[in-house]
């Protein structure tokens, strides 16, 4: 019998189980019903980060007449655009914030938390269509695929094949070939769909394209993982109610506890300081300076007796320009470079602990495939670090920006506290534009994790493929 042909005939076996049918269409439409949720939301929510962009930009170029510093104060929000994929998969948006209020002096965290309005059962896990995917679909390959085998060998179907000549490596390839198929379909209905729904029925962009397509390939990878353990545990059990046990302990360990303890591991291995203690340590180290550097009064005294060195002059008063704006410009270069030791050391933290999840990903493929969804999805940690330095460079230059017109429009300690700055320097700052990073970014962030997803693979195919020996009749 050739492998087409087994093949065929289980496909035709799972088309008239009624188990198929029922397991199937509640999943379609459960599927369904997450991805038309998640597409609304997610248009809505761009539809309102549109609507707050130009609200502020046309607050900032209409403030008036005031002091340059004072209109720079008036500030500015950046909002992250979110790529069509993160209507499947939020990731960690809900709970990383929406925008970035941008100021003088400070950068600042995040803002407008979706999992802050939400009830405290929502934040222990938000139900997405990812997150589905990755805990369903393994149930699916199981409840189809649990008695595969057994169950013909407790029929006495086993022992007719193999009379018939059909050896076992052909057997397990073909029901392996029939139920990825109709795996695939599923798949590619619900990552086609998604993309189609995000993009209002416009087509996305290529980028988002090629993400999806990694995204529903490392999908049919994962599913491959799930079938090939269930067909092999179902191989080599003598039951098919022992085999369904197994291999419902396996899911819930895969999908539940592993990534549980997991994360409750990271998290005790390398703690996160609390943001009264992040923010204080930043202002000590502004205020007192920095190992090696003299304190604030210090270096503001050295500062100053440097200009005039420079320049020629006796007194602040008699420098060419704007005093009060060199200064600040001075000021805020180092308390920016306090400001990205710190950010950088806590983006470190992060980072040591996505280090962690990796590792524990070595016990649960479920792990390893949310990590690849995320940043194919442009949800995860990275993504979010890419979009706030960004947006911390526009600070920077912004606020360069104004104090540069501040020192070059007076002279010395003079300082208009009036109205001397107008509308034309505020229009003059360009918009804020983000361009998200493409593929290639998505893909090299995900490497690792790809590795460890196939690493599970080839070890689930190991295992299929030493199964062959059990289908001794």
């Amino acid at each position: 019998m050739r492998l087409f042909a087994v093949v065929r005939k289980e496909l035709r076996a799972l088309l008239r189980d009624g188990r198929f049918a029922v397991l199937a269409l509640s999943m379609g439409l459960f599927l369904a019903g997450l991805l038309v949720t998640s597409a609304q939301q997610h248009r809505r929510l761009a539809a309102e980060k549109a609507q707050v962009a130009a609200a502020v930009r046309a607050q900032w170029d209409a403030q008036g007449d005031k002091h340059p510093h004072r209109g720079a104060h008036f500030g500015l929000y950046a909002l992250r655009p979110d790529s069509p994929l993160a209507a499947i998969d939020p990731g960690l948006d809900p709970y990383l914030g929406q925008a970035l209020w941008l100021e003088p002096h400070r950068r600042n965290m995040t803002r407008f938390r979706p999992a802050a309005d939400e009830a405290p059962s929502v934040r222990f896990g938000q139900l997405t269509p990812a997150f589905a995917l990755v805990a369903l679909l393994p149930l699916l390959i199981i409840a189809l695929a649990f008695n595969a085998v057994s169950a013909e060998r407790e029929s006495g179907t086993l022992r007719m094949l193999h009379s018939a000549g059909l050896p076992g490596s052909r057997l397990l390839a073909g029901k392996f070939a029939a139920l990825m198929s109709v795996v695939a379909l599923m798949l590619l209905a619900c990552v086609g769909g998604g993309l189609a729904l995000a993009a209002a029925g416009g087509v996305p962009q290529a980028d988002a394209i090629g993400r999806g397509v990694l995204a529903a390939g490392s999908f049919l990878l994962y599913c491959g993982i799930f079938a090939a353990l269930a067909l092999a545990v179902s191989a080599w059990l003598p039951t098919s109610r022992l085999s369904l046990f197994v291999l419902l302990g396996l899911w819930i360990a895969f999908v539940f506890v592993v990534p549980r303890l997991g994360a409750a591991a990271a998290e005790r291995a390398v703690p996160l300081p609390t943001a009264e203690r992040f923010w204080s340590d930043i202002q000590r180290d502004y205020t007192q300076g920095l190992p090696g550097d003299p304190d604030l009064a210090t270096r503001g005294k050295a500062f100053e007796a440097e200009l005039l060195q420079r320049h020629g002059a006796r007194r602040l008063e008699d420098l060419p320009f704007g005093v009060a704006a060199v200064r600040r410009m001075a000021r805020d270069a180092y308390a920016d470079r306090v400001h990205a030791l710190h950010f950088d050391d806590l983006w470190q933290r992060h980072v040591l602990q996505a280090q962690w999840l990796r590792a524990a990903a070595a016990f649960s493929p479920a792990m390893a495939m949310r990590a690849i969804s995320m940043k194919m999805a442009g949800t995860d940690l990275m993504h979010q670090r890419h979009f706030e330095d960004a947006a911390e460079a526009y600070r920077r230059h912004v606020n360069a920006k104004i104090d540069q017109w501040d020192a070059d429009n007076t002279r010395g300690l003079t300082s208009f506290d009036d109205r001397y700055a107008d509308n034309d320097l505020w229009r003059s700052i360009d918009a804020f534009r983000y361009v998200p990073p493409g593929i290639g970014f998505a893909l090299k962030a995900a490497l690792p994790d790809f590795a460890l997803l196939l690493a599970w693979a080839l070890g689930a195919g190991w295992l299929l493929a030493a199964s062959v020996r059990k289908l001794q009749p």
